[in-house]
């Protein structure tokens, strides 16, 4: 009877004994055999677009030089924030493309490389066969990507020698399955001008219109980052 008794306590015991115990995983516990996903870092989604810029006096701002930094009548101020960063180029006042392609140097992880050059080549007389090569350059060395060319500005001293770059330079860009784009909608008017956009025929008359070129730009390159390669914007 003494022995019954002990067994039925022991029992009891180690029944009250078990139902206490708690199992902790350890970090060596590999349930399932594969490890709990990480929540994904939310910057990484909504990382800004790395842009960078290469031209002319129509991008090098009032000090007719980029490297001074973004001002009031540079159009990257109105397109950089909310979603774009600029991350540098080269862009000097009087500058040719082929003047460019030899001043331009490597940029880190640039998205979209944005280039708008050619009204000078076409004050010298200069075509699209004469510069594609600096173009070609430019892209190499920056190796972005994505490569947006612009169309050049109206250009009241040599209207149909400006059209005829464009549509030169539209048809290259084709060829290179890079995008085309023309944000000077709001600035155009024929081979001329809106009135009151430029005040000398060859660029925006301040920082207001400036700021419509800038608006027109960001909305493209937004736009492109979405699409594939060589598709107009």
């Amino acid at each position: 009877m003494r022995r019954l008794l002990t067994t039925a306590l022991f029992l009891g015991l180690l029944a009250v004994l078990s139902a206490g115990v708690i199992v902790e995983p350890s970090s060596r516990d590999t349930v399932g055999t594969h490890p709990m996903p990480q929540a994904a870092d939310p910057s990484a989604r909504w990382r800004s677009l790395r842009v960078a810029i290469v031209g002319d006096s129509l991008s090098a701002g009032r000090s007719r030089f980029l490297g001074n930094g973004l001002d009031d009548e540079t159009w990257m101020t109105y397109a950089v924030g909310d979603g774009i960063e600029f991350v540098g180029g080269w862009a000097r006042s009087g500058a040719t493309p082929d003047e460019m392609a030899n001043a331009v140097r490597p940029i880190a992880d640039v998205d979209v490389l944005v280039i708008l050059a050619g009204t000078n080549a076409v004050r010298i007389g200069k075509n699209v066969a004469d510069e594609a090569a600096s173009y070609e350059q430019i892209v190499e060395v920056i190796q972005p990507e994505h490569v947006m060319v612009s169309s050049i500005p109206p250009y009241d001293a040599h209207g149909s020698a400006a059209l005829t770059y464009n549509e030169d330079l539209h048809e290259f860009t084709t060829r290179k399955r890079w995008s085309w784009i023309d944000p000077w909608d709001a600035a155009r008017d024929g081979l001329g001008w809106t009135q009151g956009f430029s005040t000398d025929g060859i660029h925006p008359a301040g920082p207001r219109q400036y700021a419509v070129l800038g608006g027109s730009f960001r909305k493209r390159i937004i736009e492109a980052s979405r699409l594939p390669r060589g598709l107009d914007v």
